[in-house]
């Protein structure tokens, strides 16, 4: 769940909610077919839909990928990955699955390809340069092996030293909570902890096993915490389960990663009018209109929001006053 329950609720092309109602089911094909109708035919679907059901659909077919993965069909779960591929080629992430797959077909040409555009894409992406260094010298390739071991060892020590020191300055001025979550990042961010436990979160959280899926998207922030991604998934568990102010905090610290995020922006603004903090939620409302305009549920609790204020009577006005019976 990448929305709100009552976020979703309030989509209005048909194709999309029943593609993310069969993903949450893990209805592939179904999910598949709906979502893809749900983008076609271009310029007939609002941008907002649209973005959601290219979201959905890729999660659809890596869920495939991972479940063909999990029976030993390589073949099926690198065809899923390349389709996710296709419909989003700047996520680097999704070559370096694919590349893992390669390897483990002995395909280490086609791995070595698929970790450099990952790295490409993302130059201090550590586990596809480390991959890309067991590829190359599978392949006989020594040289650039050790180009990139190298790298890796560069990109180690940085991913230590960076926030050790900014945490050894935190602890200097006795902000110890804030020396705490340097210290995290420095020392127990294990990036093949996190994809594991980050994995298994939104499996949980797919199958609303929503405890589960807290445990484990939290684990996974312990190792690695620059995952916008990680906190919106957190904050829509935390907010799904009665906890708005906790969920609250974690589109937050979203944001604070990636500005841009309008589906954090999005559920932070619909948590907050829940709250009654309308000021904070339309600012957030007014936020994510001026980057999708045609967003229909952004739009509709703003309405909602102006309606409710426009009911209230003004501050030190009397009952009656106003109204023309009574002048």
């Amino acid at each position: 769940m990448r929305l709100l329950k009552n976020i979703r609720s309030l989509l209005g092309n048909y194709q999309l909610k029943s593609g993310i109602f069969h993903y949450h089911r893990g209805e592939f094909q179904q999910a598949i077919s709906y979502l893809t109708k749900a983008l076609d035919p271009i310029g007939k679907t609002e941008e907002t839909d649209r973005n959601l059901a290219v979201h959905y659909l890729t999660q659809t077919h890596i869920s495939a990928a991972e479940h063909f993965e999990e029976e030993g069909t390589l073949v099926k779960a690198m065809a899923e990955y390349l389709e996710a591929i296709r419909l989003q080629p700047g996520y680097p992430d999704l070559y370096f699955r694919l590349g893992i797959l390669q390897s483990k077909a002995g395909e280490h040409l086609e791995a070595i390809e698929r970790f450099k555009k990952a790295i490409e894409i993302h130059p201090d992406y550590l586990e596809a340069r480390t991959s890309l260094g067991f590829s190359l010298l599978k392949a006989g390739k020594r040289k650039e092996a050790l180009e990139h071991f190298e790298e890796v060892n560069r990109l180690s020590i940085a991913a230590i030293s960076g926030p050790f020191e900014k945490g050894k300055g935190c602890l200097a001025k006795k902000r110890d909570l804030e020396a705490a979550e340097f210290m995290k990042e420095a020392f127990q961010r294990q990036p093949h902890n996190f994809s594991y436990h980050y994995r298994l979160g939104l499996q949980f959280l797919k199958s609303e096993k929503l405890e589960e899926a807290i445990q484990h998207l939290q684990q996974a922030l312990l190792f690695n915490s620059s995952y916008a991604d990680v906190y919106n998934y957190l904050g829509v568990a935390l907010a799904e389960t009665g906890s708005p102010a906790a969920g609250i905090l974690e589109f937050r610290r979203a944001l604070e990663r990636n500005p841009e995020y309008i589906v954090a922006r999005l559920n932070l603004a619909f948590l907050l009018a829940g709250e009654g903090e309308d000021n904070d939620a339309m600012a957030e409302l007014k936020s994510v209109l001026a980057r999708e305009p045609g967003n229909r549920a952004a739009a509709q609790k703003m309405n909602e929001i102006q309606d409710r204020q426009a009911s209230l009577p003004r501050v030190g006005s009397k009952v009656g006053e106003g109204s023309d019976a009574n002048r």
